[in-house]
């Protein structure tokens, strides 16, 4: 069991008729030895629940509570939303489910997994809203104990930090969409138009640049899964990155901004600032980390943000799909719980990685467990074994207890390891600097220390076996980090954005594609035959939301 898991907050808000009232049910997870305790449901008027320290946490848990949701990072956006990629497939070439046609980019505007991501993430912006109106007009704020005072700041800030991670999702998913900074009220109007992406960006990094003088760093507070001040900074370092690349444009086209490199000098400034204050740091073991995440155990040196998940009856809300729809395949008459490994790799992906490299057999997994509880082996690469090839960072048999639920877990879902940071100053110091020398603060020096920990090797010395070879021009260096983020950050969720900000979605698709079939015939992988360039870079605005709000009007070429 975890050391300490945040207190979930639902605010159970009436969505169409006033968002006046602030509901709250409280969740409080201790310790393996206790229950979770359910408060019952009240109700309390907006304007006098904000009373004291203890009722703007609970407001504040309740914004990080959307992200516990199996409509954002428990299943929507940590699984489905990043495949079919290079990197993995959903299993199965037909279209007789959701989570398929949208894998396969054969959905329709009206798909549910996009509707209800984007209901989510609005639900969140608006309790983000209600907290950022209300906290500065608590007595408190003002005039309470400086203790009271920076708890309040603390909670400000992460409510606006989460703001800018929700909008943030919303514009890579979904590009303009309509910017709304005050909580809802009966008398707003309902049917906003949408608003340009450059202006959200806007917002969401003032949100964040606001928030983070006012949240602790990890050494600094609780063991627990809220921001801490190098995350956010890691957050926003992603921000940057994704604003200062390509994305698809209303005039249907894959455009990045003039001044890039400006949004990539910020990323530089605050991933060299998180580097030198010396917080975070990399796991000396690469399979710890991901051991870490199945036996439920904090470690925020290099974990330095996740999504908290805990349900006692293993059903839902609470908890998540990772490892079951990511984990190798497991019988359901295992000890472990079943793995449905709905989940699949592309199996070239084991061969980029070198002979000596470590981290092979732990992204990916080439066995599957029967029914009792043996592992079966299928390293022999034939078709019928890389067909159930799958991401083995999360496994059924790491998480070291009975399942609760056949389906669902207790795992916790990473936003961002130190090694991303790491990556992002390499391909941001090199955008603007070249790769440089084999010396402290260079683009090698970053990238090269993620590849010694792959290795087994110390990070902080030169590596024959692990190091890049020096003199690599700065194109030359930006494949090794595309291929370095692949190798290291594989299956996390990111590869689909790294892929459309660098404008090479459509043609990765179909290159790997190619290649599946050049090698093992008719591999059942179609993702190249649906995927239409400048198009499925973004997902459409939902149907439902445009039947209700006809001033949305849709992406291209939906």
């Amino acid at each position: 069991m975890k050391n300490k898991k945040l207190i979930f907050i639902e605010n159970n808000v009436a969505r169409y008729v006033v968002w006046c009232a602030f509901a709250v049910s409280t969740w409080t997870l201790t310790s393996c030895s206790k229950w979770l305790e359910e408060d019952p449901y009240s109700l309390y008027a907006a304007e006098t629940y904000f009373d004291n320290t203890d009722d703007a946490k609970k407001a504040v848990l309740g914004v990080y509570e959307i992200m516990a949701s199996q409509n954002t990072y428990g299943f929507y956006m940590s699984l489905v939303f990043d495949i079919d990629s290079d990197l993995a497939y959903m299993e199965g070439t037909g279209f007789s489910n959701d989570n398929r046609t949208l894998a396969h980019y054969n959905f329709a505007t009206g798909h549910n997994y996009i509707t209800e991501a984007w209901r989510a993430l609005y639900d969140g912006i608006n309790r983000a809203n209600l907290v950022i109106a209300n906290i500065p007009q608590m007595d408190m704020f003002a005039n309470g104990s400086e203790t009271e005072k920076a708890e309040l700041r603390r909670c400000l800030a992460e409510a606006k930090f989460l703001r800018g991670l929700y909008y943030f999702d919303l514009v890579r998913l979904y590009g303009d969409v309509p910017l709304k900074t005050e909580y809802t009220k009966a008398t707003d109007d309902m049917k906003s138009a949408r608003t340009d992406k450059e202006e959200i960006y806007d917002q969401i990094i003032q949100d964040m640049t606001e928030a983070i003088p006012d949240i602790p760093e990890a050494s600094e507070k609780s063991l627990d899964e809220r921001i801490s001040r190098g995350a956010a900074k890691g957050i926003l370092a992603r921000v940057y990155l994704g604003r200062g690349g390509y994305s698809l444009r209303q005039n249907g086209q894959m455009e990045r901004p003039s001044n890039y490199l400006t949004y990539y000098e910020e990323a530089r400034r605050l991933t060299k600032e998180i580097i030198d204050g010396g917080h975070h740091e990399l796991n000396t073991s690469y399979e710890a980390i991901f051991k870490n995440y199945c036996e439920l155990k904090l470690e925020p040196k290099e974990s330095m943000f996740e999504t908290a998940f805990f349900n006692p009856s293993g059903a839902r809300p609470y908890s998540g799909y990772i490892g079951t729809w990511n984990s190798p395949r497991t019988a359901a008459g295992a000890v472990y719980g079943r793995a449905n490994a709905f989940f699949r790799i592309i199996p070239m992906l084991y061969d980029k990685y070198e002979p000596a490299d470590q981290r092979k057999d732990i992204a990916i997994a080439r066995y599957e467990i029967d029914r009792n509880s043996q592992k079966v082996d299928l390293s022999d690469p034939i078709l019928a074994n890389v067909r159930l090839w799958t991401p083995g960072k999360w496994r059924r048999d790491w998480q070291g207890t009975e399942p609760k639920d056949l389906n669902n877990t207790d795992i916790n879902w990473v936003l961002l390891r130190y090694s991303d940071v790491l990556l992002m100053y390499a391909e941001a110091e090199n955008e603007i600097n070249g790769p440089g020398a084999n010396s402290v603060g260079s683009a090698y020096w970053s990238l090269n220390m993620v590849r010694r920990r792959g290795f087994g090797m110390p990070v902080d010395q030169p590596s024959a076996t692990a190091d890049l070879p020096s003199g690599l021009s700065k194109e030359e260096f930006f494949e090794k980090v595309m291929e370095e983020r692949a190798l290291e950050l594989c299956y996390e969720g990111f590869r689909k954005f790294d892929l459309i900000r660098w404008n090479r979605l459509g043609t990765s698709l179909r290159a790997t594609q190619e290649d599946l079939n050049a090698i093992y015939g008719n591999f059942p992988y179609i993702a190249g035959d649906y995927f239409t360039d400048n198009k499925h870079e973004l997902y459409p605005i939902p149907q439902k939301e445009r039947d209700i709000n006809q001033n949305l009007t849709q992406n291209p070429n939906y």
